[in-house]
């Protein structure tokens, strides 16, 4: 570790629109990060382009002469499995004194508040950063990919649950549609490899959990983009054991591959577990469980975050998957 200000750094593979891969380095970089590593899961030149020349951001595109140069040919078949690769040859590389390791779906609120704990002792051993989840509010739908309000997990009896969002509430675990468990900043110099949410080697009894929710996740940044997300993972195929989802998730997908050819159900799935009525708003309000401050990536005001331009590139960088799936988005 280093005397002084702590220095972090960011590592993500990204298979996105680029405005969105360009918006998580140019926000990360602005609010602290003093490098961002972006790894392309396949070639992006937009991305390429929005990113040249920024300082500070470290950009890989994962083609085959990439896993020839660093894995002697092997590309990793699974997502997560490159995920974990390249944020461990990051790991053992950087001369930053942290790394995180996230997806460039998850954005970090409070930089300021992040370094004030780093600097803490008890943070030594590695610091998760929980998280909150970005949800849509029927009154207020929104013309950027970032707007929303977010919501806290929190545990109802299945009653409780069933009364608030019905049919969907066996869809959502703790009341978010993805994870719960947050991302781990951790220590740099350690004998760990990086993992999704928690480094491989760490001791997970010594990991303190940041008092407020730093990590802010966009579980989709479309409907459009959570329902591709959904076809992408509930039809994946792979070999070796399964990877362990929550049943919730798996109901998710239960329903997806059943429901494939309908986008009519699809979209049903989605926006019942993504949004929020006016009643489901004000109660999780009530419960002090939902957050309606905007987030606004810093240094993006020449970004195109439409929605409308997002799910236009979604659409034309997702066209196999849509037409394997027979759907007419």
């Amino acid at each position: 570790m280093t005397h002084g200000e702590p220095s972090w750094a960011i590592a993500a593979l990204a298979d996105e629109p680029a405005p969105l891969i360009a918006a998580f380095a140019r926000h990360h970089l602005a609010i602290g990060a003093r490098e961002v590593h972006i790894f392309l899961d396949r070639p992006n030149p937009e991305a390429e382009a929005l990113l040249h020349g920024l300082d500070g951001c470290i950009l890989a595109t994962c083609d085959q002469t990439y896993w020839d140069k660093v894995n002697n040919g092997r590309r990793p078949e699974r997502h997560t499995g490159r995920q974990k690769f390249n944020a461990t040859r990051v790991y053992q590389t950087t001369k930053c004194d942290w790394l995180l390791h996230c997806d460039v779906d998850e954005f970090i609120a409070d930089g300021a508040a992040l370094s004030s704990l780093l600097n803490r002792e008890e943070s030594a051993h590695g610091l998760v950063l929980r998280n909150r989840e970005r949800v849509h509010l029927e009154t207020e739908p929104g013309e950027t990919i970032f707007e929303g309000a977010f919501r806290d997990p929190i545990g109802l009896t299945e009653s409780d649950a069933k009364a608030l969002y019905g049919r969907f509430a066996k869809f959502l675990d703790f009341g978010l549609t993805g994870h719960r468990t947050g991302k781990t900043i951790a220590p740099t110099g350690r004998d760990w490899t990086m993992g999704v949410h928690y480094p491989i080697g760490a001791d997970m009894a010594k990991m303190i959990k940041s008092e407020t929710r730093l990590l802010l996740h966009f579980d989709g940044l479309t409907e459009l983009h959570y329902a591709l997300k959904l076809l992408k993972k509930a039809f994946e195929d792979y070999s070796g054991p399964k990877r362990q989802i929550g049943q919730e998730r798996e109901a998710q997908y239960r329903y997806i591959r059943n429901k494939a050819d309908n986008p009519k159900e699809l979209f049903r799935l989605v926006h019942g577990v993504q949004s929020l009525n006016e009643r489901q708003a004000t109660t999780l309000g009530v419960l002090g469980v939902l957050h309606d401050t905007a987030f606004v990536p810093q240094n993006c005001a020449d970004l195109d975050l439409t929605t409308t331009t997002f799910n236009a590139m979604l659409r034309a960088r997702e066209a196999a998957l849509i037409a394997k799936a027979g759907l007419e988005l």
